[in-house]
């Protein structure tokens, strides 16, 4: 009787241990699919992610040369202009004439030269009026209305908008003496 009773909590819902073994290996096997997609995936992504920081490195050193190559063209292109500057000090220094015409040619040549720094981006910094100390530097002080360029030992000059060299100048100083 106890085995019929045990065969009847067999098939009254308990799990055959074949197909609960069966279940669980298509679980295991599933589960094991899984991590390899996962693992698959997860190498794809290193792979693409190795790619993209060697394609990074290659943009920035090739970035890095374009850089040097603007550098190194902007200075070849302005030596050479310079290069006519020069070969005409020396075409005046090598001529046969009156010291009229050599004062005459140079001042031609400084014009040339002031032509190509203009071209260039140089502006001269305006040095008349009133003293600025970020664009002025006062080397002496002289009476006059205070605060206003009374000479300019050295012009300045702005590269664009920067400041490359302060004017060097006189400034006024109101003096305090009231002898009336």
């Amino acid at each position: 009787m106890e085995k019929a009773q045990g065969s009847e909590a067999n098939g009254s819902g308990a799990v055959d241990p074949d197909q609960q073994l069966s279940s669980l290996q298509e679980e295991l096997q599933s589960e094991k699919e899984e991590k390899e997609r996962q693992a698959k995936l997860a190498a794809e992504y290193l792979d693409t992610a190795k790619r993209v920081q060697a394609e990074f490195d290659n943009y920035k050193k090739r970035v890095q040369r374009e850089k040097e190559d603007i550098v190194r063209y902007a200075n070849q292109r302005l030596l050479s202009d310079l290069l006519l500057v020069f070969d005409d000090f020396e075409r005046a220094l090598a001529s046969q004439c009156s010291e009229e015409q050599l004062r005459e040619g140079i001042i031609k040549i400084r014009d040339n030269l002031a032509a190509l720094m203009a071209e260039n981006g140089l502006k001269e910094i305006p040095s008349n009026g009133k003293f600025d100390p970020t664009i002025h530097e006062a080397l002496s002080v002289g009476e006059g209305e205070d605060g206003t360029i009374l000479e300019v030992f050295q012009k300045g000059y702005y590269l664009g908008d920067k400041v490359l060299r302060c004017s060097k100048v006189k400034v006024a100083k109101e003096t305090g003496d009231n002898n009336g």
